[in-house]
């Protein structure tokens, strides 16, 4: 409640034009090249106060909850290593970064994982 539904919503949702839906929408980026890595790094992900294991646990649940059909099928889910490499990388501009990745899931831009 205090680190994502405020924004996307108890049921991950989002808000239309506003904050990104979580449900049935975040496993897609795990399909494109750099997906991963930006569900780490997007601002409220990177700069939250959780610890890097709390925060590889709330991914993995926010992905198997919301998400579950989009996940591609070899998944694996966030250590609490990745998250550790990663989120000391937050984006400057993670709506630019959200919308190049959105081109590529739609098959507008870059090769898949």
């Amino acid at each position: 409640m205090l680190h994502c539904q405020g924004c996307h919503l108890p049921d991950g949702s989002g808000t239309a034009n506003k904050i990104p839906a979580l449900k049935n929408e975040a496993g897609q980026f795990l399909h494109v090249v750099g997906g991963r890595e930006y569900l780490i790094q997007v601002p409220g992900t990177a700069q939250s106060s959780l610890s890097d294991s709390d925060l590889a646990k709330l991914l993995n649940w926010m992905l198997e909850t919301f998400s579950y059909e989009q996940l591609p099928a070899d998944f694996a889910p966030y250590t609490t290593e990745e998250v550790a490499r990663y989120r000391h990388y937050p984006l400057a501009d993670a709506s630019a970064v959200r919308a190049k990745l959105v081109a590529s899931i739609s098959g507008e831009g870059a090769v898949e994982n």
